[in-house]
């Protein structure tokens, strides 16, 4: 199911060796995934038996899901919040964790944290206590097919089948030829969106909840910002944590282009609709992701455990840096419908077929925040142009806000926890 050829795997091993030493901030991002800390930041890293890890994976004995609950187990017994912590199973589907302090008064909305792509609820795990200390009713959950939450069925017929065809030309110039129909593209993507926002509106019901500020970070913000607009009347305040899918783009289904004519491409503002990245992830990396490594044997678990290390470098949990390891490796097979979903809504440029630049003037939520870390590999001038494009909208100057946090990369919520949460209780008390 996850077979790669011998050649293919060395091949991307090669590019992205390529792509690492030109060194721009997608080339390093990039490169975490095939290349040791060493290489890829020279940073020094504390060793561990990727043997080990892998061949407890092999066992007979081992189960993913027990193995993921022990490690999420072990990690939140020493999360010692404000009022109560509770963890469920929400209609035996969505692995949920809430935190209830009645003696909190600045955010009395009950306010939702969505975790990024292939994570999970407890990439916010340094951030419930300070969050819990000001916040009445708190919770975090799982994605469907993420962490300990069940996978629901998935079918699109657009997976695998490109809806446009982009070629670059010489002078920054690019021509397109569709490939398939506008309304195909609009039903996979809907389709794709329906699979995380239909869950997230069950799970709101099933809490009886009928308002919630809404937090999401990276894939995690581009699903809040959609749900935002199917489900506008049930969120109050939207923050939007390094986002995904911010950029209008020249593979937007919003946009009218004609085939075999040459248009410009534009390297630098994210507001127009040929704006475009000169990077592109390699295809059989993109669409295989985690199973490729599983593939690789014991050279994957070697590769993965890199990725942990460079990615998450600021936290020092070791605790939760093992969690990983179990959470994208041992439990890969569990993430083919969230990479099916993801090619689905993304390109190989991690720009969105569907972006939320184009439709921020639909969002009526009362406030929008977005933010970045001092060192995120994401487009923060994106977000910026983000809230100003809201805020001209509306024609006032605090409908959406810009926040940096110093001192943390793009998962500020693990770098930084506690400059992210006194941030974000500002924006939800106001």
């Amino acid at each position: 199911m996850y077979h790669v050829p011998g050649k293919q795997c060395i091949r991307l091993l090669h590019v992205t060796q390529a792509i690492s030493r030109e060194r721009s901030l997608e080339a390093r991002i990039i490169s975490r995934v095939l290349l040791s800390p060493d290489q890829a930041n020279g940073a020094t890293q504390k060793r561990v038996s990727t043997l080990k890890l892998w061949l407890s994976v092999l066992k007979k004995s081992y189960d993913p899901e027990r193995c993921l609950a022990e490690k999420q187990n072990e990690l939140m017994e020493n999360i010692h919040v404000a009022g109560t912590k509770e963890n469920t199973m929400i209609d035996g589907v969505l692995n949920q964790w809430s935190f209830h302090n009645s003696s909190a008064t600045a955010v009395t909305t009950p306010t939702l944290l969505l975790h990024g792509y292939a994570a999970s609820s407890l990439c916010f795990f340094r951030t419930f206590v300070p969050l819990s200390r000001s916040i009445k009713n708190l919770y975090a959950t799982d994605l469907p097919g993420n962490g300990l939450s069940k996978n629901k069925s998935f079918f699109s017929v657009m997976y695998g089948n490109e809806y446009m065809k982009v070629k670059y030309e010489e002078n920054n110039k690019f021509s397109i030829k569709y490939l398939n129909s506008l309304k195909d593209q609009t039903n996979s993507i809907k389709h794709s969106e329906d699979y995380y926002i239909d869950a997230i509106r069950e799970w709101q019901l099933s809490n009886n909840l009928p308002k919630i500020n809404l937090v999401g970070h990276s894939f995690g913000g581009y699903l809040s910002f959609k749900y935002a607009l199917r489900y506008p009347d049930n969120v109050n305040k939207l923050c939007l944590v390094s986002p995904l899918g911010v950029e209008s783009n020249l593979y937007s289904v919003n946009n009218s282009l004609k085939e075999n004519y040459l248009y410009d491409v534009d390297y630098s503002d994210p507001k127009s609709s040929y704006y475009s990245r000169n990077f592109a992830i390699p295809k059989s990396l993109f669409e295989g992701q985690f199973g490729i490594l599983r593939w690789m044997g014991p050279i994957g678990a070697r590769v993965c455990w890199n990725y942990i290390l460079s990615s998450y470098k600021r936290v020092p949990s070791m605790k939760y840096k093992e969690y990983l390891f179990h959470l994208l490796f041992g439990n890969a097979k569990k993430l083919v419908t969230s990479a099916k979903t993801f090619t689905n809504l993304f390109t190989r440029n991690l720009l969105a077929k569907d972006p939320i630049m184009d439709s921020i003037e639909k969002l009526q939520c009362e406030k929008l925040m977005v933010m970045y870390g001092q060192h995120d590999w994401m487009n923060k001038y994106a977000g910026y142009c983000l809230i100003a494009k809201l805020n001209n909208y509306r024609s006032t100057k605090d409908a959406g806000y810009f926040t940096e946090i110093p001192e943390a990369g793009h998962n500020l919520i693990l770098d930084n926890p506690d400059r992210f949460s006194s941030s974000l209780i500002s924006f939800l008390s106001k």
